[in-house]
C-alpha cells in the first residue's frame, strides 16, 4: 500500500470539512456512501469513511459532491481503521 507523508506530497494541504457522497467503481452502480472530507489539494484529500466497501480493492472512488476544485475521482492510496466500522483514507485525484 502507498503511504504519502507531508514531504512526498507534491502540494500543500487545505482543511476541508465536507460531508461527501461516493460510490465506488467496482460494485453495485448507483449505491451511494457518505465520508467527510478533513483536508484537501488540488491533487487529493483525505477523508474518514463510515464504511469499507471499497477498500477491500484499494479500487477508486466516484465523489458524487463538489469540491473545491476540478475532480470527481479518486484513487485511494491507503486506509487506516480507526475503530470498528470508522475509516481514515488518502485518495490521488485521477
Amino acid at each position: 500500500m502507498e503511504q504519502f507523508s507531508a514531504e512526498q506530497r507534491r502540494e500543500e494541504r487545505f482543511p476541508f470539512l465536507k460531508t461527501i457522497d461516493y460510490s465506488c467503481d467496482s460494485g453495485a452502480s448507483g449505491v451511494l456512501f457518505r465520508g467527510v472530507t478533513i483536508n484537501i489539494s488540488h491533487s487529493g484529500l483525505c477523508l474518514y469513511l463510515f464504511e469499507n466497501p471499497c477498500m477491500n480493492r484499494l479500487g477508486t472512488l466516484n465523489i458524487r459532491s463538489e469540491l473545491p476544485v476540478q475532480a470527481d475521482r479518486g484513487r485511494i492510496c491507503w486506509v487506516d481503521k480507526v475503530a470498528e466500522g470508522f475509516y481514515k483514507a488518502g485518495l490521488k485525484f485521477v
